[in-house]
């Protein structure tokens, strides 16, 4: 199924991408035999906002007041995420967009044994009926906040995270409010 595959190649892509320390940089290394260099390719291209709308005309609108606003594509043969990512508050927020066809999708690419979870209704997505998801993780030295929803409209699945070393009173649903297009 071509969809597993995606997925399957998205979480080799995030493995290696933790390995390499960062996205837009390589790993360099010895090859089999020893003798040469081995470099590990980014999955993530970066794009304009222009280029993303054109891949998704229901793309995200970047908040006011976000700063260091970048917008990367990965794609397969039959899928294409979006992933639009900036500062906001003092924290970093990757929002990410991809048609699925299934409302139950993860395409966050978060993993974290979430401690808290409650089902949202987001005001500004879909005349203010847009189901969602709302999900945290705290930890001893991170917490994690994420949003996820599906617009059936478009069969998207949309999500919006971030982490810091403490979120509490942080509103991450309202900052997936501020994203609809």
């Amino acid at each position: 199924k071509s969809g597993m595959t995606f997925w399957i190649l998205l979480r080799a892509a995030l493995v290696i991408g933790a390995q390499v320390g960062c996205a837009g940089k390589t790993s360099q290394g010895n090859d089999a035999s020893g003798t040469g260099n081995v470099q590990i390719a980014n999955p993530w291209r970066d794009v304009t906002k222009e280029e993303a709308e054109k891949i998704f005309p229901h793309s995200f609108s970047v908040p006011a007041g976000a700063e260091n606003v970048s917008w990367s594509v990965m794609e397969s043969e039959s899928e294409t995420l979006v992933q639009l990512s900036f500062d906001l508050y003092g924290d970093t927020f990757t929002a990410r967009e991809q048609v699925t066809n299934d409302k139950g999708a993860d395409i966050s690419g978060m993993y974290y044994d979430w401690t808290y979870k409650s089902e949202i209704t987001l005001a500004n997505w879909a005349d203010g009926q847009m189901k969602g998801t709302y999900y945290r993780f705290v930890g001893e030295e991170e917490w994690a906040d994420l949003c996820t929803w599906y617009d059936e409209e478009n069969g998207a699945s949309y999500s919006i995270s971030v982490t810091s070393k403490d979120l509490d009173g942080f509103d991450l649903q309202a900052i997936a409010e501020m994203l609809s297009p």
